[in-house]
């Protein structure tokens, strides 16, 4: 969705593009998906590229909502990386629940760690966090030139923002911010 769409889609026609882009940085801090059972959880990373500066993306969603969970960016990936990352998803989910991951060698230690029960998937229920990363590259290319990509807090919150207007749309688009 590129700035011109979120002004549309938001009724905000006479905003600039960069009034947009201040709002999607302030109201990144709204993202509070919320806390509740969940049966299954697909977790992942991506790369992205901005500005010739490399991050690793991490993502949580919930296969059977579609719910972004969590998210944080990074320089590296690893497993002190994995076990910040999962302990933030854990943030968002009641009872047990089981993650869905690739075979990337950081997720076994840290979830057999934190107690977790998962088990290796490369598609089916993980396509939903796949889907969800093609999207986000989609969208991040449109406007990469306006990202400080030197702070991983820059590009967080650009995703972020992002993120939460996915959770809007995806719980019917009412305009509401899921509490």
């Amino acid at each position: 969705m590129s700035l011109r769409d979120v002004s549309e889609r938001f009724c905000l026609t006479f905003a600039s593009r960069e009034s947009v882009r201040i709002w999607a940085h302030r109201s990144s801090s709204l993202f509070r998906p919320s806390k509740r059972a969940r049966r299954l959880v697909a977790v992942d990373e991506t790369v992205l590229k901005v500005n010739g500066q490399t991050c690793y993306l991490w993502a949580a969603i919930d296969v059977d909502t579609n719910e972004i969970l969590a998210l944080q960016a990074s320089r590296g990936r690893g497993i002190p990386n994995a076990i910040k990352f999962l302990k933030m998803v854990l943030r968002s989910c009641d009872g047990k629940l089981i993650v869905v991951v690739d075979r990337g060698p950081w997720y076994r230690w840290a979830l057999e760690r934190l107690g977790i029960t998962y088990f290796h998937e490369t598609f089916g229920n993980r396509n939903k966090i796949e889907r969800w990363f093609r999207e986000l590259k989609n969208r991040t290319k449109r406007f990469y030139n306006n990202v400080n990509s030197k702070k991983l807090k820059s590009m967080e919150e650009l995703v972020t923002a992002i993120a939460m207007v996915h959770n809007i749309i995806r719980a019917g688009g009412e305009g509401v911010i899921p509490t």
